[in-house]
């Protein structure tokens, strides 16, 4: 490559393409009803039922949403629900805590393989606190290899996290072929914040300037109107994760806790 050449861009994975292409649309022509292009519509309360999975996926279908995201025992219904549509069926793997081991969140994944486009595991944050980041790269490329071409999402838990060990973690991961980087369960101290975003942005340029990999990124927890959303776009985010995509889309408050 000659001096001053610029690195070709390439999406890890092809649905990538899309959600960098919404983000764009967003942070250059503002409508709110375009964020349904980038919202995992997420019901993952203990107590969900399944009429309320239903409805999920009711209006998704409605909204368009990018995917619903779902307990595992609830995909099957989701994919049934939505079948034929272009609405994904996202699920969680090693939710909310993260440290169950990577061979319980291989076999979750295995078990609902065939209901699911896209998986947001929980990264065993008991690693990151021991530095043991041999550990760790393990847990995620085992995760992508099980995953073969389904999307990945790593759920840092950024809320438990100095902003060092978000930075290393994202670095690895984007290394290791995940293909989108989250922020929060929505179930620890807080959600998303603006500097997190931050900080993994950095990682993530710093790693597409070495390689010319694009990674996405994924705002959940504490997302609740539509100038929250804007404010996440605008800072890089490609994918958001919240239960209140209606309210959003509609530029009403997003009240949920799930």
């Amino acid at each position: 490559m000659s001096r001053g050449a610029v690195k070709m861009i390439n999406f890890v994975h092809p649905e990538l393409e899309q959600d960098f292409y919404w983000q764009k649309k967003i942070s250059t022509s503002f409508d709110s009803q375009y964020f349904a292009n980038l919202i995992d519509s997420t019901l993952l309360k203990p107590s969900t039922t399944i009429n309320e999975i239903d409805k999920l996926c009711e209006d998704a279908l409605l909204a368009k949403f990018r995917s619903v995201c779902v307990p595992p025992c609830y995909t099957k219904d989701a994919k049934l629900k939505l079948r034929n549509s272009e609405v994904k069926v996202c699920t969680v793997l090693g939710f909310p805590l993260g440290y169950t081991s990577t061979v319980a969140k291989v076999e979750e994944m295995k078990s609902v393989m065939a209901y699911v486009d896209e998986f947001d595991f929980v990264q065993n944050i008991t690693f990151v606190k021991n530095s043991d980041f041999r550990s760790l790269e393990n847990e995620y490329l085992l995760i992508v290899q099980s995953a073969k071409d389904k999307l990945v999402k790593v759920i840092l838990e950024t809320a438990l996290l100095s902003a060092e060990e978000i930075y290393n973690c994202t670095l690895l991961a984007a290394k290791c072929g995940i293909h989108v980087i989250k922020t929060s369960t929505g179930f620890s101290s807080r959600g998303a914040s603006l500097q997190d975003i931050e900080v993994i942005k950095n990682a993530l340029n710093a790693y597409q300037q070495e390689t010319g990999n694009v990674v996405g990124i994924k705002a959940s927890g504490g997302i609740r109107s539509v100038d929250d959303a804007y404010a996440f776009v605008q800072a890089g985010v490609t994918r958001l994760g919240t239960s209140g995509g209606n309210d959003i889309i509609k530029g009403k408050l997003n009240n949920s806790n799930y």
